[in-house]
C-alpha cells in the first residue's frame, strides 16, 4: 500500500521511502512533504552549466537530478503535473534557445505547487517564458490606423486550458446542458477580444523602452513589467458581465481579469479533474471530482484555490486509495513514459560516475521531455480515447495518445538496453542502477520477485508475469559468483520493467 501510494505521489517509490510511509502513515507523510523547502532548478542549472555540453543539457541534468533525488518529492511531482496543464515548451521556436527561461518557469510551478491557484495564474501570466510562448509579451494596444489588433493567443488559452475550459460544468465535472440538451460554451469570440485587450502593455523586465525584442544575455527570470502607454486603457467587459472601467493601469486590469476567471464556477471541477487524471486515474467518478472541487472552493478555512489542500484531498480520497479494489476494469491509468523511466531510476538509486544525471533529452525514446510538449495542448489530451474497447466503452485514456506501436517498442528497448543493462563500464554521465540488493538474493528467484513486486508493481504482480519472470531468470544458472547473480538480477528487473503491468498505474 505504501509503494502504491508513492507511485502516485512521487517520481517513484524507493525502499527507504516505502518504509517511511509504512512507519508514519500517509497523512503524516503528506504533512511532512507539504512543509519541505522547495528544491529549485535554476540554481542547480546554473551550477551545471560549466559541466555540460550545452545549456539545454544543463537544464535536463538539473531536472533529472531533482526529480530523482530531491527530498520534496510531492512538490516536484505536483509541479510536473502542473507543467502539463500550464504548458510552455522548448518545442516552440520562441523558447528553443532559452533554457534559463524554461528552468525559471519550472521553478515558478515548484514554488506554487502547494500555493493558491489565483497566485499561480498571475505569476504564469507575467512569466516571460509564458509571454514568449503564447505571444503576449510585447502585446501592444490596438491601433485603428494601422489595423493592429491585440494578440489573442494567451487570452484564449488562459481560459480554454488554464482555468475554465470550453464548456460550462457542474461541480462534478459533467457538462451543463441547455433546453435542447446541448453543451453551453463558457465564452465566445467577444470575450476573447476583451481579455486580449487587457493583456496589452507587458514586456521584458529589463527593457527601458517598449519592445518585444531582447538579447538572451540580458534576459532574467523577473516577471514582465508594464508600459502603460502601450496598454489598451479603454473599458472592457469581463466574462461575468462586469465592466472594467476605462483609465485603469495594466496592473488593475490584469487583477480584474484574473479575479473574474478565478471566481468562475468552472475552475474547481476543471482543475480538479485535470489533477486527478494526471496523478491518480484516467476515469475518476463524478463523485471524486466533486469532492475535490469542493475542497478547491473552500479548504475548510474559507480559502478558495488552496492547492496544498486540493492535492492532499486527492491523494487521501477513498477512490485514490481503494478504487483499484472496487473497479479493476476501469480504475487506474497508463503511466506517462517519463514516469516509467523515473520510477525505474529511483527504485534502484541510479547514479553515474561523474555525478551528473545524463539522461538527456528523452523525446525520441519516450515521446516526452520536461517542458517539451509539441503544443500548448500538452503531450496528450485529457479527453483522448484510444480507439477500440476504451472508446467504445466511453472511457478516457490520455496517455495512450503517446503509445503508438513504434513508441512502445522504443520505450521498451530503451528501458531494457539503455537502463537495466547499463553497467559501471558505461559513459561517465550514464545512469547506472544499483542492483546490489537484488544481487544479494539472486540465488533465490522467488525472493527477488517478491522484492520487485513491491518496489515496481505496488504488490500487484500477476501469476502469469511471475511465471514469465521465473522462467527467464532460470535461463541464467546461479554459478555462485557476482557475474551470474548480476545477470539474474538484470533479467528479473528487465522482465518487470518492460511488462504491461509496470506500464500501468493502479
Amino acid at each position: 500500500a505504501s509503494a502504491r501510494f508513492l507511485t502516485q505521489t512521487t517520481f517513484g517509490p524507493t525502499r527507504s521511502e516505502i518504509d517511511r510511509v509504512a512507519l508514519i502513515g500517509r497523512d503524516l507523510w503528506l504533512l511532512e512533504q507539504l512543509g519541505k523547502t522547495p528544491s529549485l532548478h535554476l540554481p542547480r542549472y546554473q551550477a551545471l552549466l560549466a559541466q555540460t555540453a550545452s545549456a539545454t543539457d544543463a537544464r535536463y541534468a538539473a531536472w533529472w537530478e531533482i526529480a530523482l533525488t530531491a527530498p520534496d518529492q510531492l512538490r516536484q511531482r505536483v509541479a510536473f503535473a502542473l507543467s502539463e496543464i500550464l504548458v510552455v515548451s522548448d518545442a516552440d521556436t520562441a523558447l528553443d534557445d532559452r533554457p534559463m527561461q524554461l528552468t525559471a518557469y519550472y521553478d515558478l510551478l515548484v514554488r506554487n505547487a502547494f500555493g493558491n491557484y489565483r497566485t499561480l495564474l498571475e505569476q504564469v501570466a507575467l512569466s516571460p517564458a509564458m509571454g514568449l510562448y503564447l505571444s503576449h509579451l510585447g502585446n501592444d494596444k490596438p491601433d485603428p490606423l494601422s489595423g493592429r489588433r491585440p494578440d489573442e493567443n494567451f487570452a484564449r488559452e488562459l481560459m480554454q486550458l488554464f482555468s475554465i475550459g470550453l464548456w460550462q460544468l457542474n461541480r462534478d465535472g459533467s457538462p451543463i446542458l441547455d433546453a435542447k440538451g446541448e453543451q453551453i460554451p463558457t465564452y465566445d469570440q467577444e470575450v476573447i477580444e476583451n481579455y486580449a485587450r487587457i493583456y496589452t502593455g507587458w514586456t521584458w523586465a529589463h527593457r527601458t523602452s517598449w519592445g518585444r525584442n531582447s538579447s538572451v544575455a540580458e534576459e532574467t527570470e523577473a516577471p514582465m513589467k508594464s508600459f502603460p502607454d502601450h496598454h489598451d486603457s479603454g473599458s472592457k467587459v469581463l466574462i461575468d458581465g462586469s465592466v472594467v472601467p476605462a483609465g485603469q493601469t495594466p496592473e488593475q486590469d490584469l487583477k480584474a481579469a484574473l479575479d473574474s476567471l478565478f471566481k468562475h464556477a468552472n475552475v474547481p471541477p476543471f482543475i480538479a479533474r485535470q489533477l486527478i487524471i494526471k496523478l491518480i486515474t484516467s476515469n475518476p467518478s463524478p463523485a471524486f471530482i466533486e469532492r475535490i472541487a469542493r475542497v478547491f472552493e473552500n479548504n475548510g478555512l474559507g480559502v478558495r484555490g488552496d492547492l496544498g489542500a486540493v492535492v492532499t484531498a486527492i491523494f487521501l480520497d477513498p477512490e485514490a486509495r481503494l478504487g483499484f479494489l472496487s473497479d479493476q476494469t476501469v480504475y487506474g491509468k497508463l503511466k506517462e513514459p517519463l514516469l516509467r523511466l523515473s520510477q525505474l531510476l529511483r527504485a534502484f538509486e541510479a547514479r553515474s560516475r561523474s555525478g551528473l544525471f545524463g539522461v538527456g533529452r528523452t523525446q525520441a525514446a519516450y515521446a516526452q521531455a520536461p517542458l517539451g510538449a509539441n503544443s500548448v495542448f500538452n503531450f496528450f489530451s485529457p479527453h483522448y480515447q484510444q480507439p477500440g474497447a476504451i472508446k467504445n466503452g466511453g472511457y478516457y485514456s490520455p496517455e495512450f495518445q503517446l503509445q503508438t506501436e513504434t513508441q512502445g517498442v522504443l520505450i521498451v528497448d530503451n528501458l531494457g538496453k539503455r537502463i537495466v543493462l547499463t553497467t559501471a563500464t558505461a559513459g561517465d554521465n550514464d545512469p547506472v542502477l544499483d542492483l546490489s540488493s537484488l544481487v544479494a538474493e539472486a540465488a533465490d528467484s522467488g525472493a527477488m520477485l517478491d522484492d520487485l513486486e513491491v518496489l515496481l508493481l505496488g504488490g500487484s504482480m500477476s501469476a502469469s508475469l511471475r511465471d514469465i519472470a521465473s522462467r527467464a531468470i532460470a535461463l541464467i544458472p546461479d554459478a555462485g559468483d557476482e557475474v551470474s547473480r548480476l545477470k539474474r538480477a538484470q533479467v528479473a528487473v528487465m522482465v518487470i520493467a518492460v511488462s504491461p503491468e509496470f506500464a500501468a498505474q493502479r
